[in-house]
């Protein structure tokens, strides 16, 4: 049984196609080879889009499974094992986040102090050295809009991670608690 996740998990309302893909991706690759959650969501996906009920949907896919070796613990069992997957992919992006932020403002904004204090000193020498003033003052303020464009794109990576992630999740969590609550 060939299962397109992206099918299954695809219609995730404000998620963002690249955060979406990756997580999607890292299922792929922690997908088991058992009967298992997706494989009981494709199952129930398929007989609700057949008009059933969630009970009715939910009760026929695992009346099926269960003939595979599926049982109830088992299903619960693969839910945390997909949800585990996701926990390691947002830990890995915290990673990542906190180096691009590292890299990409907090060495700018050490830049920038430095270049302000070399400014500093040199408002205090000659004339002469007002041209070299001119060139770091314009130096400073194009880092300043680098960092702020940076932060800007990292905000809005996050925040489209935070919300791919959270509807998805959720919608697991929803499954899980679903499944749970009506086998």
């Amino acid at each position: 049984m060939t299962i397109n996740l992206k099918d299954l998990f695809g219609n995730a309302e404000g998620s963002n196609d690249k955060v979406l893909l990756k997580l999607l991706t890292a299922i792929k690759e922690g997908q088991q080879k058992d009967f298992d959650y997706l494989k009981f969501k494709q199952s129930y996906k398929s007989l609700c889009e057949m008009g059933m009920d969630e009970s009715t949907a939910s009760k026929s896919a695992f009346l099926t499974a269960s003939t595979m070796g599926l049982t109830k613990d088992k299903l619960m069992l693969t839910v945390q094992h997909y949800k585990n997957i996701l926990n390691r992919e947002k830990e890995q992006f915290a990673v990542a986040l906190k180096n691009q932020i590292s890299n990409n403002i907090d060495a700018k904004s050490m830049e920038i102090k430095r270049l302000n204090e070399k400014s500093e000193e040199n408002k205090r020498k000659i004339i002469q050295l007002q041209k070299e003033m001119t060139l770091i003052e314009t130096e400073i303020e194009n880092l300043r809009l680098s960092a702020e464009t940076s932060r800007i794109k990292i905000e809005e990576t996050r925040d489209q991670f935070k919300s791919t992630f959270d509807t998805l999740y959720n919608e697991i969590e929803e499954d899980g608690l679903l499944y749970d609550r009506i086998l």
